[in-house]
C-alpha cells in the first residue's frame, strides 16, 4: 500500500439509513472525515468510501458506469477485486476514456483544458512537471485499470460513435447492491479540486440501494451498454423501456433510463416520469439542479405553482440565468438569445415566483445535483439533468424513492443550499435582459 493511501479512514459517519435506501451527501454538516488526496479535514459524507465500502463486499460481480473515474483508491480497489477473481466491468464517457500520457487534441476548450491539468497535478505526486512509474501506478485511474488488464468500454464501442453522453453515475454489487446519484468518481465532484485548496468538491449526493429487484433493473441496463464487451448499445441502439417500480421493505422505486426516441410520447419519457409525479404535488416541490431547461417541465409546474404548491428551485449559477433557463420562466421574465430570437414556446409563469436562486459555493465548486424533492415524501434523483439533451441523446439514470425520511434527508439539503443562496432574479440579469432588447430592436428586430 503506499504511504499516501493510508491517509484515508473508512469509517464512514453517515447520514441515517431506513429501509433498502441510504443517502450520503458530500457537503453532509452533520459529518466529517479527512480527504485522502489532499489531507484537508472537512465537513460531509465520504462518497468514495462509500464506494469503496461496497467494493469491499464484492463476491461475484461489479458492473461500473460512469461518465468519468479518477479516483486511484477506488480505481485500486476494482483491480484487487478483479484479481481476486470477481467479475469487474467498467464503462465510461469516450471523451474522458484516457490517461495523463494519452496525447490530446490541441485544439481543447477551456473545460477540457482544466481537467487535463487537474489529472496532471493528481498524477504528479513530486511535483517534478514529470509522470514516474510510481506515480501513474498509484495515482492515474485509467493507466491503472488499463495496466491490470480491467475490461474497460465507452460510448464509442457502437455504432452511435458517442453522439451523446454516457453521463450514468452508477454501480452494481453482485447484482443486489446499487450505488447511484449525480456524482462522478473524481475528486472535484466528491472531495474537491486538487488545484482549489478551498474547493470542498461539487454538491453531490449518492443513494445505495439494497435490493435484488432494484439490482435487476440496473442489470438491464448495463448488459445493454456492454452487449458483448467488445460491442455494446448506447444511445438510441439501447432497447426502450418505460419506468419499472419495485417495492422493497416499505419502499417504493422507481426507475427509468434515457435516452428516449422522440417516436415515443414525451409522456412516456423520463422526463415525462418526472412530470407525472410532479404533478401530483399538492404541498410542495424543493429541487437543487445543476442544469433546467426543459420547457415542457416548467409548463407543469406552473400548474401546480397557480394550484398553491409551494416552490422552491436552486439551480447552478453557470446556467441559472441563461437565455434558455426555465429558471427565467418560473420568475415571470425571459431573455433574447444573441441571436436575438426566445427559446421556442417560451411560456414566462403570469405569477413569477420569488423562491428562485442560486447557491453561493466556494470557488471551482458547483451544483451539481439532480434532485426534487415533492410533498416531503418522495424524491427524484439521479444523473439526469432537466433537460431535453438528457431526455433525448444522453445515457441517463432517474429514480423515484418514495419514502418520508429519505426525502427528509433531501429536504435537509435543499435547506442547507437555500440557506447560502442569492435569492431572485440578480439586477446584472435584469440589465443584460434590457441590454438585449435595447440591441434586439435598434437591429430591426420585431420584439
Amino acid at each position: 500500500m503506499k504511504i499516501w493511501q493510508l491517509t484515508l479512514s473508512l469509517a464512514l459517519i453517515s447520514s441515517p439509513s431506513w429501509g433498502s435506501v441510504k443517502a450520503y451527501f458530500n457537503h453532509n454538516p452533520h459529518s466529517s472525515y479527512t480527504e485522502p488526496y489532499r489531507n484537508i479535514t472537512r465537513q460531509g459524507d465520504n462518497l468514495e468510501a462509500v464506494l469503496l465500502e461496497n467494493i469491499g463486499k464484492a463476491k461475484k460481480s461489479i458492473f461500473i458506469a460512469v461518465q468519468e473515474l479518477r479516483l486511484p483508491l477506488v480505481a485500486q480497489a476494482l483491480i484487487n477485486k478483479k484479481n481476486e477473481g470477481v467479475d469487474v466491468r467498467i464503462v465510461l464517457e469516450h471523451d474522458y476514456n484516457y490517461t495523463v500520457m494519452t496525447q490530446r487534441d490541441a485544439q481543447e476548450d477551456q473545460y477540457e483544458a482544466t481537467k487535463i491539468n487537474e489529472l496532471k497535478a493528481l498524477v504528479d505526486i513530486n511535483k517534478d512537471g514529470k509522470f514516474s512509474k510510481n506515480e501513474l501506478e498509484s495515482r492515474d485511474a485509467v493507466y491503472m485499470l488499463e495496466q491490470a488488464k480491467v475490461p474497460v468500454m465507452d460510448d464509442t464501442f457502437d455504432s452511435s460513435n458517442g453522439s451523446g453522453l454516457m453521463h450514468h453515475k452508477f454501480m452494481i454489487v453482485d447484482g443486489r447492491t446499487v450505488v447511484a446519484g449525480s456524482a462522478n468518481f473524481t475528486l472535484s465532484c466528491i472531495h474537491g479540486d486538487i488545484l482549489a485548496p478551498n474547493s470542498r468538491g461539487n454538491a453531490n449526493s449518492m443513494v445505495v440501494i439494497n435490493s435484488q429487484a432494484v439490482g435487476n433493473i440496473f442489470d438491464e441496463e448495463f448488459s445493454q451498454l456492454w452487449g458483448n464487451g467488445k460491442r455494446g448499445n448506447y444511445g438510441h441502439n439501447k432497447t426502450y423501456r418505460g419506468p419499472q417500480t419495485v417495492t422493497d421493505r416499505g419502499i417504493k422505486i422507481t426507475v427509468q433510463f434515457s435516452p428516449t426516441s422522440a417516436k415515443y410520447n414525451w409522456e412516456e419519457s423520463v422526463n415525462g416520469l418526472m412530470a407525472e409525479h410532479l404533478s401530483k404535488a399538492t404541498k410542495s416541490i424543493k429541487a437543487a439542479l445543476f442544469v433546467y431547461s426543459d420547457q415542457n417541465l416548467s409548463n407543469v409546474l406552473e400548474k401546480r405553482f397557480n394550484a398553491g404548491v409551494d416552490m422552491g428551485f436552486l439551480v447552478e449559477a453557470k446556467f441559472a440565468f441563461r437565455d434558455y433557463s426555465e429558471l427565467l420562466d418560473m420568475a415571470g421574465v425571459q431573455m433574447l438569445s444573441p441571436k436575438c430570437t426566445y427559446e421556442a414556446d417560451n411560456n414566462p409563469w403570469k405569477k413569477g415566483s420569488k423562491q428562485i436562486g442560486v447557491p453561493n459555493l466556494e470557488r471551482g465548486d458547483v451544483l451539481h445535483h439532480k434532485f426534487g424533492v415533492i410533498d416531503s415524501k418522495k424524491v427524484i434523483i439521479g444523473s439526469e439533468n432537466w433537460s431535453e439533451a438528457a431526455n433525448y441523446v444522453n445515457d441517463e439514470t432517474l429514480l423515484v424513492i418514495e419514502d418520508a425520511e429519505i426525502s427528509d434527508q433531501y429536504t435537509q439539503e435543499y435547506n442547507r443550499l437555500q440557506s447560502i443562496s442569492r435569492i431572485g432574479v440578480p439586477q446584472t440579469v435584469k440589465t443584460e435582459i434590457k441590454r438585449l432588447e435595447t440591441s434586439c430592436a435598434g437591429q430591426g428586430y420585431y420584439l
